[in-house]
């Protein structure tokens, strides 16, 4: 991975910041009766207000700066008018250009007091992955190390890490090497760099199940209908650690 400038890092910042924003505006506006498209709607207003462009907006022909799935929908739905219900848990995943440099982030929302105690392991758990295969995140470790903490958290929580999609490297293009598994080995891989960026996303299911491509060529759902969560965090790489860029 080419290593980023001081002038490439203070706009990845920017990126980041206007992304987390975005999440956190979500959080607080998801309620029952709210339709995916309004998502979308607050999502493009903050980033434009804030000088961004939505990095999402072209990649492989995706037209939304969003993907809001819903439930058994594990990332890539497009929004629509489809209404959200009490008990619903809802993944949003959103990405921000600002001057050339991207950032990338999801969270899982569960929508009003209704859901069981599966589905609150379901997205607590998938959180937790998320927070501790950060902690792997320095350089002199390897993009194993990361994977490795990823499915050692999920399985913790007797949840089943998503194999066919991954984390990614991510700076002028939202999408570059490396691939970052939900699962995997330590201590092999790629080598951590000082001065770059991850954006490091696991995915998960309660049940062991395969994924499909359903309503055309992008929300991608569980085959036997079981639920799944998703979070996501860009960081940079620093001397020590890394910082995480689209905080929430």
């Amino acid at each position: 991975m080419k290593t980023l400038t001081k002038n490439q890092i203070k706009n990845a910042k920017k990126s980041g910041l206007i992304t987390g924003t975005v999440l956190k505006k979500v959080g607080e506006l998801i309620k029952p009766g709210l339709t995916t498209f309004e998502i979308e709607k607050l999502a493009v207003k903050i980033i434009k207000s804030e000088g961004g462009i939505p990095a999402f907006i072209g990649c492989g022909g995706y037209k939304y700066a969003t993907c809001v799935s819903i439930n058994d929908e594990i990332v890539h739905t497009e929004p629509s008018k489809r209404i959200i219900k009490e008990g619903d848990i809802v993944s949003c995943d959103v990405g921000t250009n600002f001057n050339g440099m991207n950032s990338d982030a999801a969270r899982t929302y569960i929508v009003g007091d209704q859901v069981d105690n599966d589905i609150n392991r379901l997205v607590e758990g998938t959180r937790q992955a998320l927070i501790e295969a950060i902690k792997m995140v320095k350089p002199g470790n390897k993009i194993g190390d990361i994977e490795q903490k990823t499915g050692e958290i999920l399985k913790e929580y007797n949840l089943f890490p998503v194999m066919t999609l991954s984390g990614h490297g991510i700076g002028e293009q939202v999408h570059q090497e490396p691939s970052i598994m939900c699962d995997g080995q330590s201590g092999i891989g790629p080598d951590i760099i000082e001065c770059t960026m991850l954006a490091i996303e696991p995915m998960a299911t309660l049940n062991n199940t395969d994924l499909a491509t359903v309503n055309g060529a992008w929300s991608i759902k569980t085959v036997d209908g079981s639920w799944g969560a998703h979070f996501e965090h860009t960081v940079l790489v620093t001397k020590n650690g890394c910082e995480i860029l689209t905080v929430n």
